[in-house]
């Protein structure tokens, strides 16, 4: 049984403050004053507050752990009150709580966290295949749950010069692996968002789903502090997010045609899917149709038309979107026309500029430039409308059902075990940066895969590397994720990368093991 956890908190050295000193005056019949001080709260000092521990190693003793994490006190003896709840012999994370008590008054408890893993001997693996050949690279793991383990790998020894970063073959690097296999671990896996405008740390996604793992998922339009999916995004079964969609509403049109697509009641996962998309609103009574150009996407107001008030004036074309109520709470307000819909189809309100704030079952069609007259002339004649969305993998539609996810991946690494990025002639490749991905083995076991980088403790990787790392790691799907500061694994309650941001960014979304 694990103990108690402060959840997704970084654990830093604690110090405390020390309480003033109230003197209490009382005269003497020699009339001189004195002062004889109040008891005070004995406060806890924790200079260290994470420390691993080998489960093969002889156990610590709680002396061992006090003075490892530098734990001191303004009077009285520090203590682990659960200590011998702590066992060094099984793998996971723990947290000590320390106690102290002075003059019949306690103080606040302070945490230490420990990990306890197991060294896995060189020698048994194929190290990974990331710079000089002869690196030293070392390996642990731990069991966070029947079937769901963590393995850590630290390729090299030596810091990296800045200016070596993205050329050295010396790393060194710092890589996270959890594989779980779905046949023996209890659960299953979960795209977690809110609202497709949150943005939350990945701490928070799988403290949200109660979950015991997560990455962080989807590229989103980070310049307009959205969460929104750059592209493809399906929650539930529903297309939330079109493939090559608009960057920041800007009408230049991104390239991200692919996705990992998850199906979170069977734990299926598609690594290697090149997605299109079409979709429409018709008038059921004129049988009139006009083409959709996003799904749930802010759309693009055409330069030469941003001041226009009244957008149906604009000859220049810009955009018609879907927007339903996993959006946000609002929808993106500014010129143009939206028209709200109800679960029938039927005509809420007409709207002369962009921003409502959608109900449950309702949806809403937006249009700028020169498309808002064209959507006002479509409401003619008609009373209920139908809107369309098809998604197509390689051309073949895609049954959109209950329980399907999907968020916009960077690209395909691996696909039924060909490595799409092989490394040229020792090319390096590109820019080296934190990467993010996920993948399935031949078996069907699910890999979490994270790269710290841009740090000369661990420089990361550009696409060839990340794949050929997945490749030596036995997986046969691959998909990249966001990478850079929005790399983050979090695990059992604690954060396990350190983001290259310097502090953990807000994400769009998570994938989640969720037991």
């Amino acid at each position: 049984m694990r103990l108690s956890r402060h959840k997704f908190q970084r654990r830093t050295a604690i110090v405390g403050t020390i309480v003033g000193i109230v003197p209490l005056i009382f005269a003497v019949s020699s009339a001189v004053a004195a002062t004889t001080p109040l008891s005070t709260t004995p406060q806890i000092t924790v200079m260290t507050g994470s420390l691993t521990y080998d489960d093969t190693s002889p156990a610590p003793t709680e002396s061992d752990v006090l003075a490892a994490a530098g734990v001191s006190a303004t009077c009285g003896q520090p203590y682990i009150a659960n200590f011998s709840s702590i066992d060094f012999t099984a793998t996971g994370y723990y947290t000590a709580q320390v106690a102290d008590a002075c003059d019949g008054q306690q103080a606040a408890a302070q945490a230490i966290t420990i990990a306890v893993v197991h060294p896995v001997p060189a020698g048994t693996y194929a190290p990974l295949p990331l710079g000089d050949p002869a690196l030293t690279e070392t390996r642990t793991t731990m069991t966070l749950a029947p079937g769901v383990t963590l393995t850590h790998i630290v390729r090299g020894t030596t810091p990296a010069a800045p200016s070596a970063i993205n050329t050295t073959p010396e790393g060194p690097w710092i890589v996270n692996v959890v594989e779980i296999d779905p046949h023996r671990a209890q659960g299953h896996l979960q795209l977690v968002r809110g609202y497709l405008t949150d943005r939350k740390t990945v701490g928070q996604f799988v403290s949200q789903a109660n979950g015991l793992v997560g990455i962080n998922g989807s590229f989103f339009d980070i310049s307009d502090n959205f969460g929104v999916p750059d592209a493809l995004g399906i929650e539930n079964g529903k297309l939330v997010g079109n493939p090559e969609g608009e960057d920041a509403g800007n009408g230049v049109r991104n390239r991200d045609a692919t996705g990992p697509v998850i199906n979170s009641n069977t734990n299926q996962l598609v690594l290697n899917g090149h997605y299109t998309w079409s979709g429409n609103v018709q008038n059921l009574q004129t049988l009139q149709s006009l083409a959709l150009t996003e799904v749930d996407k802010k759309p693009f107001v055409p330069p030469a038309c941003a001041t226009m008030t009244d957008q149906t004036q604009c000859t220049v074309p810009g955009d018609v979107v879907h927007f339903d109520p996993e959006w946000g709470p609002e929808t993106p307000a500014g010129p143009g026309v939206e028209v709200v819909l109800n679960n029938e189809g039927k005509v809420v309100s007409t709207n002369a500029t962009r921003g409502v704030a959608l109900q449950s079952g309702q949806t809403s069609i937006q249009a700028t430039g020169s498309y808002a007259a064209n959507l006002l002339n479509l409401l003619q004649g008609g009373v209920v409308f139908k809107t369309t969305l098809q998604l197509f993998n390689n051309g073949q539609p895609v049954p959109l059902t209950p329980g399907m996810q999907a968020d916009t991946g960077s690209e395909v690494l691996l696909s039924d075990g060909v490595n799409l990025n092989p490394e040229p002639n020792g090319d390096t490749g590109g820019s080296r940066n934190p990467e993010t991905s996920i993948a399935t083995t031949k078996d069907g076991d699910i890999i979490l895969f994270t790269v710290e980088g841009r740090s000369t403790t661990s420089v990361g990787v550009n696409f060839p590397e990340e794949s050929a790392a997945l490749e030596s790691l036995g997986a046969w799907n691959a998909e990249g994720l966001d990478g850079g500061g929005s790399t983050e694994l979090v695990a059992d309650g604690q954060y396990v990368t350190t983001s290259s941001d310097g502090t953990e960014r807000a994400d769009g979304d998570a994938f989640v093991w969720v037991p």
